[in-house]
């Protein structure tokens, strides 16, 4: 018999995912509200939610009861909110979390984290454009922003991959506004000629790890 994959990560759209093991289920920039056309309905109760940055469109964790990871900017605004600035790790709920930095310059204090959830190392890039980009050891799983002019476009994005040299790239942060308008195959059809592995998820589409 196959051994069962230990994690689970389902796209919710935007730069919204939710990674789930046995033990844990995380939530990274919720964006959940009629400014969201392609926002699924979502029931789940994470118990870590990860906030890249202060921007609406990251950061609809209100109604959650999970405990918050936020940048200094966001200090005071969630219940259960654990602070964290760039380069700092802490164990939140059990979950090692890593705040790295990102650069978007529409953003106070922009960030990325690095999580491990399994035995298997994620990383999320938040909003970022190319030269916020640094190198991340042994990330099995990258969620990387491809839409352009807010953050990284797809070729910028192809850059990234060189500097991180993930196992696996999630494209994000594409189509949910006219600004950011990508086309994740195209992204996927050069990633992987250039050697790298893409899984494109659609809205609430799962893969396991």
């Amino acid at each position: 018999m196959e051994e069962a994959l230990s994690v689970r990560v389902t796209y919710l759209s935007h730069s919204c995912f939710e990674v789930q093991d046995v033990d844990h289920t995380l939530l990274i920039d919720p964006f959940f509200s009629k400014e969201n056309p392609n926002a699924p309905s979502y029931a789940g109760k994470p118990d870590i939610v990860l906030i890249t940055h202060e921007h609406f469109d990251h950061t609809t964790a209100e109604r959650f009861s999970a405990t918050v990871v936020v940048p200094p900017t966001m200090a005071g605004r969630f219940r259960k909110a654990v602070v964290m600035e760039r380069g700092q790790t802490r164990l939140v709920e059990g979950v090692r979390v890593t705040m790295v930095g990102a650069s978007h310059h529409q953003s106070k204090y922009p960030t990325g984290y690095v999580f491990e959830l399994g035995g298997v190392r994620f990383a999320h890039l938040g909003d970022t454009y190319l030269d916020g980009v640094q190198p991340l050891e042994n990330v099995a799983v990258l969620f990387i922003p491809i839409g352009g002019f807010f953050t990284m476009n797809v070729e910028e994005a192809l850059e990234a991959l060189d500097i991180i040299k993930p196992d696996v790239v999630i494209p994000m942060h594409f189509n949910t506004f006219s600004q950011i308008k990508a086309d994740p195959q195209r992204f996927k059809q050069l990633a992987e000629n250039a050697g790298h592995q893409v899984t494109v998820l659609p809205v609430g589409g799962t893969a396991t790890f």
